[in-house]
């Protein structure tokens, strides 16, 4: 009975070993063939709603229209400046005065010099003029050595002459700076800076002013005294030499507030490729880890409207391809589109859940977003695939993207949502190589393309041009874990 008891164990237990390795046997081939034929679709709403356009945002600074500068001679004693920082002048007010007295004094002695100068001349004549007499009655081998004297005579006459005419000019330039003693505002303004260390020597009454129509030029930051003009105001930003020759004048742009959804319009009026933009730490930044720099340039905004906006303000800026136009209908990027001979169709799910070839009909074509309008075979609820070499009608479609792993160690099949290979490259073709500015990470964008106020700035140094970084694939983007970074530090400095 006991030995009988024994081998009925034992069948049990053979029996139930034999049925455990049969499950994990099917469920682990099922797993794998599930895995080889299950393809991942996203929602088309998922699609459309928001896109993200993965576009160089910039930096910006609101400044004035123009700035101009007026320099003082170096050669003139001031008597008296009328004027100081954060005045506000009229165009023809007066801003400072020479001293006359001195430049009385200099035209006195210049004239003393141009009179020196005349009667050597005459002397140096009536030299010439006893030696030719002296030469007429000399001997014959006398003849060239009188020669010689009065050829040498005359050179220093012509020589006294070209300074006689050098010094009658200086003349007349003192003349004239004393008769504009008075140096006037050459616009309206705000007296912006007065620089008592400069020292422009001016030539002519015209040479007191610099214009300009960017605050990076040497003329205005050396000048005695810079004016800004009040009312019209354009947008300062700066671009990395890697993306500034992408863009144009007369590019359209959208400027973004950095502290609420507030946008502005505007157009590209210049690219200075000059001037680099040194006015403070962040006109060069590294590169990932091999410690590459870029130099970083500025270009300006002329605005289609400023109301609401401030001077000295900071804002974001981006190129305009139509990213916050809403239009109407279905529109689809079109990368899920296959063109065929007999027309368009996608990898689409049908009712049963298997992924189909659906033909679909083509509207218009946004060649700015790349997108094409779906007139009929979608709508926004239905589910699509991108389409992949490996994509076959009938394959199973799942909505989670962890279905599509190759295996359990959470390598998958190399492809994302937008098709794009698992290589370490994101949306916009731009690697991982850790490429931030100044040593800070920028988080991106919003699904709805507009800051989301996590970018970081250290120690108030401002970071010039945003480069997007991660985008997340999956359908549960990391906008959705409730998190909010805090906002942008505005502790910039204004120049």
């Amino acid at each position: 009975m006991k030995k009988k008891g024994i081998i009925i164990l034992i069948v049990v237990l053979l029996v139930l070993a034999g049925a455990a390795g049969t499950v994990y046997y099917v469920l682990h081939n099922k797993k794998e063939k599930t895995s080889e034929e299950l393809v991942y679709a996203t929602k088309v709403s998922d699609l459309t709603g928001n896109y993200d356009l993965m576009e160089s945002r910039y930096m910006g600074t609101v400044e004035s229209q123009e700035v101009k500068g007026v320099n003082r001679d170096a050669d003139k004693k001031i008597k008296e400046l009328y004027v100081k920082e954060e005045d506000e002048v009229k165009e023809g007010d007066v801003l400072f005065e020479y001293d006359t007295e001195s430049m009385e004094l200099q035209l006195r002695q210049l004239e003393l010099e141009l009179t020196s100068i005349n009667n050597n001349i005459t002397t140096l004549n009536q030299q010439i003029s006893s030696l030719v007499s002296e030469k007429a009655a000399a001997p014959a081998e006398e003849q060239l050595g009188y020669s010689a004297q009065i050829q040498n005579l005359q050179a220093q006459v012509n020589q006294a002459n070209y300074d006689a005419s050098a010094k009658q000019l200086e003349i007349d330039r003192q003349k004239l700076s004393m008769e504009n003693t008075k140096v006037v505002a050459p616009m309206d303004g705000i007296i912006k800076t007065i620089n008592e260390n400069n020292s422009t020597s001016s030539s002519g009454d015209n040479s007191n002013y610099d214009n300009s129509n960017n605050n990076s030029s040497d003329s205005t930051s050396n000048a005695y005294i810079t004016i800004m003009a009040k009312g019209d105001y354009r947008i300062k930003a700066t671009a990395s030499e890697l993306t500034v020759r992408s863009m144009s004048e007369g590019q359209s742009m959208i400027i973004r507030s950095r502290v609420d959804d507030t946008t502005w319009t505007g157009t590209v009026t210049k690219i200075d490729l000059e001037h680099p933009d040194n006015g403070n730490n962040n006109d060069n930044y590294m590169m990932g880890s091999g410690g590459t720099t870029a130099t970083k340039y500025p270009f300006y905004i002329s605005l289609d409207s400023a109301e609401g906006l401030m001077l000295g303000q900071h804002v974001y800026v981006e190129a305009d391809y139509g990213q916050g136009d809403v239009k109407e209908g279905l529109w689809l990027d079109e990368f899920y589109i296959m063109q065929e001979d007999d027309g368009a169709y996608v990898w689409a799910e049908n009712a049963k859940g298997y992924i189909e070839k659906r033909k679909v009909e083509l509207g218009e074509y946004d060649e700015n977003m790349m997108r094409y309008q779906i007139l009929s075979g979608l709508t926004e609820d239905d589910y699509i695939a991108y389409p992949e070499e490996r994509v076959k009608a009938g394959m199973k479609v799942t909505h989670n993207y962890e279905d599509v792993m190759t295996d359990d160690t959470g390598i998958d099949d190399g492809s994302y949502e937008d098709g794009s290979m698992g290589d370490g490259m994101y949306e916009d073709a731009s690697m991982s190589d850790g490429m931030y500015e100044d040593g800070m990470i920028d988080d991106g964008f919003t699904e709805n393309g507009s800051d989301n106020g996590s970018l970081m700035e250290d120690n108030g140094e401002s970071e010039d041009e945003i480069m997007p970084q991660d985008v997340d694939t999956d359908e549960n983007s990391d906008s959705d874990n409730g998190t909010e970074a805090s906002p942008a530090n505005d502790g910039e400095v204004v120049q």
